[in-house]
């Protein structure tokens, strides 16, 4: 299904404890397409880069542990480089970020790129929770952000699709069930037809 006249992208953002990559991993495997997550792309550039002790331990260079910092940014670049080679090759797929940077909305554009905009959201109170457990394990990036968010400073709205996205589908984690993968291919299959039947043309933004 990757491989296709139109070329449909389901880009998915959220904040940190929302549940972006169980959206994005459920919707992607549903949907048998390719997985960008720049987590995942950062994981792979930090351990390039990383120094093996004579134990086996593996220490990751202190760029690794700070949210937002230089390899966050790289990763940013790196993934943005591989969806515009995946778009321009006419594969849809699904790409994971908090935020959708408009360099990646950009290039999906130039590649005539139809962008189906998943935003997952969860009750403040939810997230809480879950930031809490993911720093109670000792990762400093996860520390990080359950320290923003516990101080307010972490705001929703940066996280909301952005203007110039085809469409839009909200999905709520809040209740932790499974992601309604059905409904994501439904609104995913609607931008693909009208693509192969119109042609790839500018963004006319659909909330579903």
């Amino acid at each position: 299904m990757s491989k296709t006249d139109g070329v449909v992208v389901v880009a998915v953002c959220g904040s940190p404890g929302a549940g972006k990559t169980t959206v994005a991993a459920a919707t992607a495997h549903h949907l048998g397409v390719p997985f960008l997550t720049r987590d995942a792309i950062k994981t792979g550039l930090a351990l390039s880069a990383a120094r093996v002790a004579e134990n086996g331990t593996v220490h990751l260079g202190p760029d690794f542990h700070i949210a937002g910092g230089p390899l966050s940014r790289r990763a940013e670049a790196v993934m943005i480089d591989a969806a515009r080679l995946l778009a321009s090759s006419r594969v849809s797929f699904v790409v994971e970020s908090s935020v959708l940077p408009k360099e990646l909305l950009d290039a999906l554009r130039d590649c005539q790129a139809r962008v189906l905009a998943l935003h997952v959201v969860a009750d403040k109170a939810v997230i809480g929770n879950r930031l809490r457990g993911r720093a109670s394990g000792g990762s400093a990036v996860d520390q990080q952000l359950a320290a923003l968010f516990a101080r307010g400073e972490m705001d929703p709205l940066i996280f909301r699709p952005p203007s110039g996205v085809d469409a839009v589908t909200t999905v709520d984690t809040s209740t932790g069930e499974e992601p309604p993968v059905q409904i994501i291919e439904q609104a995913f299959m609607t931008l693909l037809t009208s693509t192969r039947a119109t042609g790839s043309q500018g963004p006319g933004r659909t909330p579903t």
